[in-house]
């Protein structure tokens, strides 16, 4: 019996310590393949049983499993009561560093009970495994289509145009060929980089780019039909264009987005997305300026309808103006919405994010560039990338109407220049100034700082005062506006992203960044030069620089979940109004930070209610309702409902709260009876 138990201890303890020698094996000490990162996964789960699942999503067109990890404590539930946030890292495939991020928050999770205690967790660390797997392939190429065979130039074959490694370097990078009718020239005193010849400064090309390859179909055109077929991160419904070479057929086309889109509207817990990869809208809020279909504060109202609301179809009006025409023809009770609206009218969808929601995303960026000042992460570097239509954290934004975050991890640092003296104007000082101090700047200085500040030609000097002026415009408002414009090029006309990307390998990467041009005779283009920018060299910082990035920036995803809206019952009140009748009071408080719900949550009216009802015996209500409806509390605010009962004899009422995606709370009320 003693051998006995003494060998069910031994097995405890080597159980024990397989679990954790699966736990840490991973480590961010380099890249890890789409198969490790499954193989990960499972071994988490089978570490941690009792708190994890594992989700299979989709098996990709090349043969790799897309599975992601559940965390918390309601895994064996399938109703969930519990909100939950859900992680999408790699989208696009083409950003290693987000792959091993999303592990990175796995361990966390599982390292703290805590953070876990009263949220599921759905992370996704590889969501185009198909792309991230050509990473680790030769010869290495950026591509973020999956492997579904697709006709890019709609010719009679599929896939017949691919890249050739010429040098033999393992490395797919460009050819420059000097032709007459070519666009391109050497920037002048690096002429490594290339940029397009101006002709309005006398300039003339002399090279036609291409990618290292030939013309396989003979079409004239070098690569343009290689293997592989859609890009997942840009397959989603928001904004999903039509009619591109790497999009797809329609939102959703594939198995990998669509099994994800499934998944995601048939769990309503999820009250929050974070999506690694190249956008960050923890540091740079969402951007707008999207033109879209209709101007919502000048709509035209068709004929047909204006008739019967006796208005005149020639006139526009805003959305509020006609709500509130809407609302005199409408049941009492029922509330008419935005949404309601756009969709009678057929307005289209909304592309630019709400001036309420924008309030939270600008004050958490501020915040979490604090964080990152606290962990040494603060350097200058290049500006992140704008979310693409059809991603996955627009069609988060806009469509599940849930707040949406994304991070990226790592872009170039900037290049310091030569220090100049302190432009005259400045977006800083510009936002501080007064409309009367802007104006008497002059036209001069004016004009000079659109200029440095990258602003459209058309954006001339006199128009800007003008629109100032008349009020149109306003110093801060325009502060704003060129914060979000690209940075302007060199005077030189070199690409900003290059001349980093060229001094980080000169000094970072030993000068493996870039290929230097060599000659090389082409099979049918004659004398080339065979060079350029590695790939992933400007998106995927050195191994040795994982760990400390996705230390320093993963905890964050933390901060931001604490702030998730919260729903509570604040507290109740009762007043004895006699003969067994009693006004009962309650606060429902969102004791969150963050909206419930945010304010495209509210237009695009998915997000359910606040679900208040009362229950019991031996009572009646006189005035209030059993099951009462709250659509929307501001984070840290409250709402009050009030009831009459009627309670012959004493009698204990049970009050709860509930949502989906902002936990529940409930409260026992006592009313004594007829006194």
């Amino acid at each position: 019996m003693r051998q006995k138990k003494l060998l069910i201890l031994v097995c405890i303890i080597l159980l024990t310590l397989s679990g954790l020698t699966a736990q840490s094996k991973f480590n961010f000490d380099r890249y890890h393949t789409p198969a490790e990162l499954n193989e990960a996964l499972k071994d988490f789960v089978r570490s941690n049983p009792k708190i994890t699942a594992l989700h299979k999503i989709s098996v990709s067109p090349g043969k790799i499993e897309i599975n992601m990890i559940e965390i918390g404590p309601e895994v064996n539930k399938n109703k969930k009561t519990q909100p939950a946030v859900f992680v999408a890292a790699n989208m696009e495939g083409t950003v290693p560093i987000s792959s091993e991020a999303a592990v990175y928050l796995i361990q966390l999770i599982l390292e703290k009970p805590e953070i876990r205690k009263d949220k599921t967790w759905y992370i996704l660390p590889c969501g185009n495994p198909d792309a991230a797997e050509k990473y680790f392939t030769k010869p290495l190429m950026m591509d973020a289509r999956n492997a579904h065979p697709y006709n890019d130039d709609m010719d009679d074959k599929v896939d017949e145009d691919g890249v050739e490694d010429f040098d033999g370097n393992s490395i797919i990078t460009q050819m420059r060929v000097k032709d007459p009718q070519g666009e391109w020239i050497p920037v002048p005193g690096d002429p490594r980089m290339m940029k397009k010849a101006d002709w309005a400064k006398g300039e003339k090309g002399i090279y036609k780019l291409y990618t290292e390859g030939i013309d396989n179909d003979r079409d004239g055109e070098y690569n343009e039909d290689g293997p592989g077929g859609v890009n997942i991160g840009i397959n989603f419904p928001h904004l999903f264009r039509f009619f591109t070479k790497t999009g797809g057929s329609w939102a959703g086309s594939e198995k990998e987005s669509y099994n994800l889109i499934k998944f995601i509207l048939e769990h309503r817990e999820i009250a929050m997305t974070f999506t690694f990869g190249e956008t960050n809208f923890c540091l740079t809020p969402p951007k707008g300026g999207r033109k879209g279909e209709v101007d919502l504060t000048k709509i035209k109202i068709p004929k047909r309808f204006a008739t019967a609301l006796n208005i005149d179809p020639e006139k526009t009006y805003t959305m509020k103006e006609i709500m509130d025409m809407v609302q005199q023809f409408v049941p009492a009770g029922m509330e008419v919405t935005e949404s309601m609206i756009a969709s009678f009218l057929g307005l289209g969808a909304v592309v630019n994010p709400l001036p309420e929601d924008l309030k939270f995303y600008k004050e958490l960026s501020e915040k979490y560039k604090e964080f990152l000042k606290k962990n040494k992460l603060d350097a200058k570097r290049l500006d992140t990338s704008g979310a693409k239509d059809g991603s996955f954290e627009l069609w988060a934004y806009y469509q599940l109407g849930v707040p949406s975050f994304s991070m990226d991890f790592w872009t170039l640092p900037e290049v310091k220049e030569e220090k100049k003296e302190e432009a005259a104007i400045t977006p800083e000082k510009l936002e501080k100034m007064s409309n009367e101090d802007f104006i008497a700047l002059g036209e001069e200085k004016i004009s000079e700082f659109l200029k440095s500040s990258g602003a459209p030609s058309n954006f001339k000097a006199k128009m800007v005062m003008d629109a100032v002026k008349n009020g149109m415009m306003t110093p801060k408002k325009m502060a704003e506006m060129l914060r979000q414009m690209p940075k302007p090029k060199s005077k030189e006309g070199g690409d900003p992203k290059e001349k980093a990307l060229l001094a980080f390998s000169d000094k970072e990467l030993d000068g493996k960044g870039f290929v230097e041009w060599k000659p090389y005779k082409h099979p049918t283009l004659g004398e080339v030069e065979i060079g350029g920018v590695v790939p992933y060299a400007s998106n995927t910082p050195p191994a040795r620089m994982i760990e400390k990035l996705l230390k320093g920036q993963v905890p964050w995803v933390f901060q931001i979940a604490e702030k998730m809206a919260r729903i509570k019952i604040n507290k109740t009140e009762t007043k004895v109004l006699g003969v067994g009748l009693y006004r009962v009071k309650a606060w429902i408080e969102n004791t969150g930070y963050l909206p419930y719900p945010t304010a495209m949550g509210k237009r695009n009216n998915r997000i359910f209610p606040v679900i208040v009802t009362i229950d019991g015996k031996n009572f009646r209500i006189v005035e209030g309702k059993k099951r009462s409806l709250i659509k929307g509390i501001e984070g840290n605010k409250k709402q009050i409902l009030s009831w009459i009962i009627y309670a012959e004899k004493p009698v204990r009422l049970n009050l709860k709260a509930f949502t989906s995606i902002a936990w529940q709370d409930t409260k026992q009320i006592e009313l004594g009876g007829m006194k």
